[in-house]
């Protein structure tokens, strides 16, 4: 990673995965270290877990007086893993901040966003962690402490969130007492404003496209604060026109930003999904540069309507129904769809490879009261190994059969669902986080005629449609061509070159239409 004035972003869709990317940013820290002797990283992550996992991985490799696992003093020692309980400093008993002399001389110190705040008050208390680590002089230029901040699943964090370890490193000249000037304290500097000062280099690392911050004040999101840093920095100009963004609109001759400047990158190869999985997704969200890699087994069952594809959108168009006037929903239609695509599926187990085991497949849903009924029914029939969450529940993980509840069937209360941020209809990262959990199998239970008035699922239905995968009342829709993915349209290609498919200019409206019309949705959604 070179040294940059702007934040590098790493940009790794679904697939490429939550271990793709926080290896990445392993081994990010691992060149970092072995490059620049100097450097001192400060590792960060939304979430506790995810900074476990960052620790765990990084301390295969580093000794405890290299590294640093910061914890909350109120966090038990049961929620740390063993593996990484010798990185972490312990003091009567509860984690503690180390002694500074100490603390200073961790080359990586990893933490969550919110536990960074250990730091700050830290800072504040001391005036700045300058006072007591002593600048270091390379080449006429002021080093700062922490050379390098990186952040993994910054997407999932809110920006005040992320705010707090990026205060840690960057530190403001403000912090000091106003009665008490930098001379006055030895050794020190303001590593931020001063004119030979080295910035320290931020790396944020995540998808803007999967569900992010959970702010569910709409004031707050009325304020824009459920719109994480990541996706902001992504939609400035330096990122977003580039020549080689993933959804860029202007081609290099027209870019005003030097195309050999470039303050990111974008994971492509999915290690996850089947390609006909893939293709609604990467048409949809990610300009059609997400490339199938997956070495996958094979799910058989005869409920496919299209043994090409498997994938299935089973239409039910059963009431919605709601508890606690209105807070959450279920649909009683669709959970009895689920048991009967669970129960046909169980029963030719044994012809997938390897055998399906119920604790492969996932069933997710937007509402917790269609979780509780689900399990409900499944562990009725002996099937509890099944795994049912929302969708939040299960970003970030992966099964090798998904099945997706819509639960949503009544339209008037779509404008509300919007305003408050929930279900699946009008939530296009909800949606995606959805459609992507799938290795081998992918079944969406849904009202189509309802969801049709949402553009990414109006998309997604016409996939479905063109290729025989829906089965349900009759789906009153028109296939404009739009969202057709390259990789879609090489299989129709496939398909005509051996005979398989009657020309009917399927392939022409999949190549020209497709493309154009994509555009022009994006434009307007």
């Amino acid at each position: 990673m070179y040294q940059s004035p702007v934040p590098f972003l790493i940009y790794g869709p679904p697939g490429t995965g939550k271990v793709i990317v926080s290896l990445t940013v392993v081994e990010s820290v691992h060149q970092i270290l072995r490059t620049q002797p100097e450097a001192h990283i400060l590792l960060c992550a939304p979430s506790n877990p995810a900074t476990d996992t960052l620790a765990q991985r990084l301390g295969v490799s580093l000794k405890p007086g290299d590294m640093l696992r910061l914890n909350d003093q109120n966090r038990t020692f049961a929620e740390v893993p063993d593996p990484i309980r010798q990185f972490c400093y312990v003091e009567n008993d509860r984690f503690a901040l180390p002694p500074w002399k100490s603390l200073m001389s961790y080359r990586v110190v990893v933490t969550s966003c919110l536990d960074a705040n250990i730091l700050v008050e830290a800072l504040l208390k001391k005036h700045t962690m300058m006072s007591l680590h002593p600048h270091r002089i390379m080449k006429h230029q002021i080093i700062p402490h922490w050379t390098h901040l990186l952040i993994d699943e910054a997407a999932q964090g809110s920006e005040p969130e992320l705010l707090v370890p990026i205060s840690v490193v960057l530190t403001r000249t403000d912090l000091f007492d106003g009665d008490q000037s930098h001379s006055e304290i030895p050794n020190t500097t303001s590593a931020c404003y001063h004119p030979l000062a080295t910035t320290p280099q931020l790396c944020l690392c995540g998808d803007p496209n999967q569900l992010g911050p959970i702010i569910t004040s709409p004031e707050a999101r009325n304020y824009e604060l459920d719109l994480s840093l990541l996706e902001r920095l992504f939609g400035r100009p330096l990122y977003a026109q580039h020549p080689e963004a993933r959804h860029a609109s202007l081609p290099i001759h027209q870019s005003s930003v030097c195309a050999p400047f470039k303050p990111f990158v974008n994971l492509v190869k999915n290690y996850r999904s089947d390609p006909a999985i893939l293709m609604p997704a990467s048409a949809l969200f990610y300009n059609e540069s997400l490339e199938p890699c997956a070495s996958n087994g094979l799910i058989s069952w005869q409920g496919l309507s299209n043994n090409k594809f498997p994938v299935m959108f089973l239409g039910c168009d059963a009431n919605d129904e709601s508890v606690d006037e209105r807070a959450t929903w279920f649909n009683l239609g669709e959970i009895e769809h689920i048991f009967n695509v669970i129960t046909s599926l169980m029963s030719e187990a044994s012809k997938s490879f390897p055998t399906l085991q119920p604790e492969e497949i996932g069933v997710l849903a937007p509402w917790r009261e269609q979780v509780w009924k689900v399990r409900e029914k499944l562990r009725q029939a002996s099937l509890s190994r099944v795994d049912v969450g929302t969708v939040e529940d299960f970003q970030g993980r992966e099964k090798r059969v998904v099945i997706i509840s819509c639960v949503r069937s009544s339209a008037r209360f779509l404008s509300e669902d919007k305003q408050k941020g929930i279900g699946l209809v009008f939530e296009k990262k909800r949606m995606n986080v959805a459609i992507t959990r799938a290795k081998e199998l992918l079944v969406i239970i849904g009202n189509g005629n309802l969801l049709k008035c949402d553009p990414y699922w109006k998309g997604f239905l016409q996939f479905a449609s063109r290729n025989n995968l829906y089965v349900g009342p009759e789906l009153n829709i028109e296939d404009d061509g739009a969202w057709i993915s390259r990789l879609e349209s090489k299989f129709a290609q496939v398909d005509e070159e051996n005979g398989l498919a009657t020309h009917t200019g399927l392939r022409n409206t999949m190549m020209l239409a497709g493309g154009v019309v994509r555009e022009v949705l994006r434009e307007d959604f």
